[in-house]
């Protein structure tokens, strides 16, 4: 299996492969291009596929004022983003569906995109690992291939931006003492706990690359009154989440003290809300609870994702500034080797090894190194400035209202 992350597999678990430049941390993807890893974290029927999609589906009108365009690289990205795309709208014409009406993911996938600059051959590629949730707690009903399980840890550690969905309506439906006991299983905390602190250890010896922690609420719908919602009980959401992750906080805190962590609530249609209260309901090993919820959809029915905008733009921009960071050394390294040739030419030497060179073709190599090293270090240079350019119209994009640094 192929995978982009942000350290090299040469790199991993070897000499050496700790506290490398920026420039080192990051494999050349193709035509040159730098690759980084983005992972989604969460249970079945948690929205992971579905966060992806809003992201994809809803980049165009995101970006379309910056230096940027996010497009798909491979036809299966294309294919897949289609797919569910169609899945939701329609949920959304039928009038009512639950969660389990939407096709889960039964298998490692990863969508290759690329974050384009507006310079041909100049883009951020990424690539966002999307997997069955039940991997995360294989029992008797879910088998996982571990070898397969085995990369994606790996890929998770990592990644340069670690994505958790979270379930809202089972943190906010729950009121009885046996149900706020489902809620760890439910959501697998765990195991998200686990995976974080993979990624948080891999962060700490990557100091000088940024690293994202993104909390998701997902169909926040219910909850926010920005968007068509009856309600707002934002406040109680953005404290439900906090309280259940603030283990995982601390732990990234504590293992990776230079990682965002950011709250980052997503209205994955926005024309839908709960239709009456959820039903909790016992759970398929009859051990346990899950929550049975329906939603419906509101009318004119019109999808309004609400959410997607903030989440990519902090990825965005933590991805063009690692960019920016690798141009940085490029830039520097070219730079460097200019200065030693035009060292090299202004040395005076003898009349006679001056004529010399000149016979053996010496002289004509040394400038012919002169304006090829000249060349580099001038691109190099114009693609670190456009870079900056790039980082600080992302960074000039103000969060919206729901966002939280935590």
């Amino acid at each position: 299996m192929q995978c982009w992350v942000t350290r090299p597999a040469s790199l991993r678990g070897g000499s050496g492969g700790r506290g490398q430049r920026a420039v080192d941390a990051f494999p050349a993807g193709p035509q040159g291009q730098l690759g980084f890893g983005v992972s989604v974290v969460g249970p079945s029927r948690v929205g992971k596929t579905s966060l992806i999609v809003s992201l994809i589906t809803d980049a165009p009108r995101i970006l379309a004022r910056l230096p940027a365009a996010l497009r798909t690289r491979d036809t299966w990205t294309e294919d897949a983003v289609m797919r569910r795309r169609n899945e939701l709208e329609g949920a959304v014409r039928a009038g009512s569906f639950r969660k389990q009406a939407l096709r889960g993911t039964d298998r490692a996938s990863y969508y290759k995109l690329a974050l384009e600059s507006g310079i041909a051959g100049v883009a951020v590629h990424l690539t966002l690992l999307d997997f069955p949730g039940g991997w995360l707690s294989p029992g008797q009903d879910t088998k996982r291939p571990e070898d397969t399980w085995r990369d994606c840890r790996e890929f998770m550690a990592q990644s340069t931006v670690l994505l958790v969905p979270v379930d809202s309506p089972v943190l906010m439906s729950a009121r009885h003492a046996e149900q706020h006991r489902a809620i760890p299983e439910l959501l697998k905390i765990a195991q998200v706990e686990s995976v974080a602190e993979d990624w948080a250890t891999e962060r700490q010896y990557a100091q000088e690359e940024p690293a994202l922690l993104l909390l998701v609420p997902m169909k926040c719908e219910s909850y926010f009154a920005d968007n068509g919602g009856s309600q707002d009980r934002a406040a109680e959401l953005a404290e439900a989440v906090s309280k259940t992750y603030s283990r995982m906080c601390d732990i990234v805190r504590m293992n990776a003290p230079h990682a965002r962590i950011l709250y980052c609530p997503l209205d994955t249609l926005g024309c839908v809300e709960l239709a009456g209260d959820p039903a909790w309901v016992p759970d398929d090993e009859g051990d346990g609870l899950q929550l049975s919820a329906e939603f419906r959809v509101r009318q004119p029915g019109e999808i309004s994702v609400v959410g997607a905008e903030d989440i990519l733009i902090a990825v965005c921009r933590v991805l063009a500034e690692a960019r920016r960071t690798a141009e940085e050394a490029l830039a520097e390294e070219a730079t460097d080797a200019h200065r030693q040739v035009e060292e090299e030419a202004q040395i005076r030497r003898p009349f006679i090894e001056r004529v010399r060179r000149w016979l053996d073709g010496t002289q004509a190599q040394l400038a012919e190194n002169r304006r090829a090293t000249g060349a580099r270090a001038r691109r190099a240079q114009r693609k670190l400035e456009h870079f900056e350019r790039m980082v600080d119209e992302l960074a000039a994009r103000p969060f919206g209202s729901r966002v939280r640094e935590l």
